[in-house]
């Protein structure tokens, strides 16, 4: 009998998920096939050069693996296959008509008459809120769990995963289970000290990682959120997040170590602190040792 043929990305995936080689040996490999990587290659040129410039600024942000998991010295064969074939992908864009910045968005002017409004107002709006494709295919608003008044930290994820969907509360599943326990073993508990969201609150379809018209949306919920909650402290989890809140995209590890400020709708300076998003910590099991240096930081930072 023939040996069953794997795709390359097949291969690359067994390999990731820790398939042994002596099992792997039992499948033929298939080759790329030049044609199609020709074909794919102008049409990603004519996409990336029919985008507008700002577009282009984003796209490596966007093609990112969610939750900003990156190449590192330690990645397996198979991690580097996989982002190899997956820069091939073309990216989505957002309309035309997307919204330069969030004071532009129809949501932005609901809040300007919405300053004196309470959580559960904000809540409220959240759950009603049509201002982007995503309220058509969420299961359940994720606005946010924890502490509502004045907490230490106020914890920024990207957006809701499947099971924070499901449930309508932020980091649950695995990615929750790993954050609280590393939360846990420097002093963090969310029932004492900290409260968690997202910058976006409904889930994006397949996990993928938000588009900017979307972030756009929903910047303003957060935005709001923060000035009510008044927390002494922002940590901003991934890259997604850490651009969102201080207005301006840069590598995770150059923000990584060192106190930023963000300031609120009431122009109180808040400090703000990036680390990994815990999700990339489930792919990428060297990112511990970063992120439990970007907990202590935030710890042994002066009340």
């Amino acid at each position: 009998m023939n040996k069953p043929v794997l795709s390359p990305i097949q291969r690359a995936w067994l390999q990731e998920i820790g398939m042994d080689a002596r099992m792997l040996a039992h499948f033929s490999a298939e080759p790329f096939m030049p044609s199609v990587e020709k074909s794919v290659q102008p049409a990603q040129a004519a996409a990336v050069n029919n985008a507008p410039t700002h577009e282009r600024a984003e796209a490596p942000a966007a093609a990112a693996p969610a939750h900003e998991a990156r190449q590192r010295p330690g990645d397996s064969p198979g991690a580097t296959l996989i982002a190899e074939l997956l820069k091939r992908t073309p990216l989505p864009r957002p309309p035309a008509d997307a919204p330069a910045s969030a004071a532009q968005h129809p949501a932005a002017a609901a809040f300007s008459a919405s300053q004196g409004a309470t959580l559960s107002d904000l809540r409220q709006q959240a759950e009603q809120c049509q201002a982007c494709g995503l309220h058509e295919v969420r299961g359940r608003v994720v606005f946010g769990e924890g502490v509502e008044t004045a907490p230490q930290w106020l914890f920024v994820g990207e957006a809701p995963g499947e099971y924070d969907d499901s449930m309508g509360r932020p980091v649950q599943g695995r990615t929750g289970d790993l954050l609280r326990a590393m939360l846990a073993s420097v002093g963090i508990t969310n029932e004492a000290s900290a409260y968690f969201t997202n910058v976006l609150k409904c889930r994006p379809m397949g996990n993928r990682s938000p588009q900017a018209d979307e972030v756009a949306a929903c910047l303003p919920f957060l935005r709001q959120q923060i000035r009510l909650l008044q927390p002494a402290c922002l940590v901003a989890l991934g890259r997604v997040s850490a651009s969102a809140l201080l207005g301006r995209d840069a590598d995770l590890d150059t923000l990584r170590g060192q106190v930023h400020r963000y300031v609120d709708e009431e122009g109180r300076e808040i400090p703000l602190v990036v680390t990994h998003h815990p999700a990339a910590l489930l792919l990428h099991g060297q990112l511990k040792a970063d992120v439990w240096r970007d907990l202590n930081f935030l710890v042994d930072l002066p009340a």
